[in-house]
């Protein structure tokens, strides 16, 4: 416990009053001065009283979000006491920089043997891990020469994920024909998925017919299968220490942040299409999530992306060496990176013999804060992007700001190199 703003004030008349009875006499100073004394002392057995009759709970309506969206914290305090409490501040200990509260600080009073609910904001701010709070309340005398603090914390974690953008086109190249997906390779039937059982028309493949049923209808039956080729997703996003520019702190963007938004929206976009999607990638340690469909190969590949932070000491052309022999020759790879160098281009070629590759380069430049001299970040050498292109890989170059919905229209071709970006002019809106 701890004294008020004016804990000097109560003391000095106390001093004063001790004073004038020692030197007047007489029962009136006395008076005044035991009157003091138990002001301040009640003062105290009441702060010590009602601070521990103070209970208080958190309740949250959501544990994971998306970065942008906002989750309703309700705090409710209550007064176990026999005794009004006049009033009571509570302090948002929430990282600001994950979760930005509406109120971070309020002020409330409690009747005795009552309660109160405060609602609280909270709006994700990017991606991460953390929990609501911890709530410091204080609370103290009428008089506010005593307050005493006590700390509440929930147990109450929220996974904030990156933020999904609705990918309009696939951009990547397909090794095998799947679902919707428009592409030239020529499609089979897959054994593995049955559709149904039709009569024998001429031209089938004898090596379907079901002879059990045919022998059961008189006539030859044959078996047709989906015409769904496994064709795998991987997202290989690199989240080195020293690739990454930061400039939210000057109210810019993350390449890190940027790299997770793009990975959470190809994955997205893959489990849509039924297409077996898996994330590898290396921060402060290593986030694997094999290939797989549905729900929970998203979900999981959301925790991962969620958890990952630019803290890896595993440089990507290692990790491509290193991981990339298992893989199976349909898969299609998606590379995400702020850093091209000549040994990251040559292994990029060499996978492209076994798989296609598409590589999504972020422009570190336009990402780097104001204050920092963009000729301090390597930009990437158009040549290099230029020979990636002429062997067959899809390359892309996004800058800060750019419109994630629209990744297909920032491919670059052969011999275009790296263009200079201009945003795009949006509508304004109309009533």
């Amino acid at each position: 416990m701890r004294r008020g703003g004016r804990e000097w004030r109560l003391p000095a008349l106390i001093a004063v009053a001790y004073l004038v009875a020692r030197l007047s006499g007489g029962s009136l100073p006395y008076f005044v001065l035991y009157l003091l004394l138990l002001l301040w002392a009640g003062a105290w057995a009441y702060t010590q009283y009602a601070s521990r009759r103070i209970a208080g709970s958190v309740a949250v309506d959501r544990r994971r979000i998306e970065v942008g969206e906002a989750i309703q914290v309700k705090l409710r305090l209550e007064n176990e006491g026999w005794v009004p409490v006049p009033w009571v501040e509570v302090e948002d200990g929430t990282p600001p920089h994950l979760l930005a509260g509406d109120r971070p600080r309020l002020a409330t009073s409690l009747p005795l043997v009552g309660s109160h609910v405060v609602q609280l904001t909270l709006t994700a701010r990017r991606r991460g891990q953390c929990l609501v709070g911890p709530y410091r309340i204080r609370t103290g005398d009428a008089l506010g020469l005593f307050t005493r603090e006590t700390v509440l914390r929930p147990d109450a974690q929220i996974t904030i994920y990156p933020r999904v953008h609705p990918i309009e086109d696939l951009p990547v190249p397909l090794a095998q024909p799947f679902g919707p997906v428009r592409t030239q390779e020529r499609a089979f039937e897959d054994p593995s998925n049955h559709a149904e059982i039709r009569r024998y028309v001429p031209g089938d493949n004898p090596r379907h017919i079901h002879w059990r049923t045919s022998a059961r209808m008189g006539t030859l039956m044959t078996r047709q299968h989906e015409l769904n080729a496994t064709t795998q997703l991987i997202l290989l996003a690199d989240f080195h220490r020293e690739v990454h520019v930061d400039g939210t702190a000057a109210g810019g963007h993350s390449t890190a942040e940027m790299a997770a938004e793009i990975a959470a929206s190809l994955a997205a976009l893959g489990i849509r299409r039924k297409m077996e999607t898996g994330l590898l990638c290396t921060g402060q340690a290593r986030f694997a999530v094999g290939p797989g469909r549905g729900e929970r190969a998203f979900r999981e590949i959301m925790e991962a992306l969620a958890q990952v932070e630019p803290a890896g000491d595993v440089m990507l052309e290692q990790l491509l060496e290193t991981e990339t022999g298992h893989l199976a020759h349909r898969a299609t790879l998606v590379i995400i990176t702020p850093r091209l160098t000549p040994r990251l281009c040559d292994r990029l070629a060499a996978l492209r013999a076994r798989h296609r590759v598409a590589l999504i380069l972020l422009d570190a430049a336009t990402f780097a804060p104001p204050g920092l001299a963009r000729r301090q970040i390597g930009a990437a050498d158009p040549r290099l992007i230029d020979l990636l292109a002429r062997r067959g890989l899809w390359v892309y170059v996004v800058p800060a700001g750019a419109d994630l919905r629209r990744l297909a229209d920032l491919r670059v071709h052969v011999g275009e190199g790296v263009r200079p970006w201009r945003p795009r002019a949006h509508p304004s809106a109309t009533s």
